[in-house]
């Protein structure tokens, strides 16, 4: 299990002496720029939102003419699939690491390294640098396309059309951005969500505590005509909402042994 073994800020800092670990460092950059540069000659440039992540035992200095700030920990027992340091571009997901580090950083100086919620914290930075070193890289478009959808699916009132006037190009050029990267449309994206939304209710309706009618799974999963919701939810499943959860039932017998 991985460990968070030291959390820091630097405040406004030029230069920081040529040093190691021992285990990986991860560092997220807070304000300012600068350069990190390696035992094997490499240097790695470096700007505000981006997160480095240096290997243990590599030798590494970091260096700024106009100064830095950054929130960085070292992670025992975290063993990722490449060895050589990493630069984690800024974008909506690496924020979510931020918040998750500055969580740590509180909980590690109020209580125990071996907190409960301090290892639940390091369960979850870890899962985060994991998703962002794998992932596949997607462009600031799609991000925020994408994160626009998974916060206002549910909201009857939500329009894609607000979102591409916030993003300063053409909406047929970010709709063509966004499907060369998920294999869909934005809309196509945002009804997917909805649907897998109107299933999870739909197979907990008619239980002590989930009793919703079909206008109210409706409203909850963002359509706000529950006959055109019926109909487009029997388009994509093949089955009207209501036989929904008695398919699912049956299906599961008949694959059963």
């Amino acid at each position: 299990m991985a460990i968070v073994n030291y959390i820091e800020k630097h405040l406004k800092t030029f230069t920081v002496k040529q040093h190691k670990h021992l285990f990986w460092e991860i560092i997220y950059v807070t304000e300012g720029k600068g350069v990190f540069t390696f035992e094997t000659g490499e240097n790695l440039p470096y700007q505000k939102g981006q997160i480095v992540c240096i290997p243990p035992n590599l030798y590494h200095f970091n260096s700024s003419s106009s100064g830095f700030k950054n929130i960085h920990l070292t992670l025992e027992s975290w063993n990722p699939n490449v060895n050589r340091p990493i630069l984690i571009q800024a974008g909506g997901y690496s924020k979510d690491l931020y918040t998750l580090m500055e969580l740590a950083y509180k909980y590690f100086h109020l209580s125990s390294q071996q907190s409960e919620l301090l290892l639940s914290l390091t369960h979850s930075i870890v899962a985060c640098l994991d998703f962002l070193i794998n992932a596949p890289p997607i462009s600031k478009i799609s991000q925020t396309i994408q994160e626009a959808i998974i916060n206002n699916y549910t909201d009857c009132d939500f329009s894609l059309d607000s979102v591409y006037a916030s993003i300063p190009y053409s909406k047929e050029y970010v709709r063509k951005i966004f499907i060369k990267e998920h294999g869909m449309s934005p809309l196509t994206y945002l009804m997917e969500k909805r649907i897998d939304c109107a299933k999870q209710l739909l197979l907990r309706r008619n239980n002590n505590d989930s009793n919703y009618s079909i206008k109210e799974i409706a409203e909850m999963c963002g359509f706000s005509d529950p006959l055109y919701f019926s109909r487009y939810f029997k388009k994509i499943t093949g089955v009207a909402p209501k036989e929904y959860k008695l398919t699912i039932l049956e299906n599961n017998k008949i694959s059963s042994p």
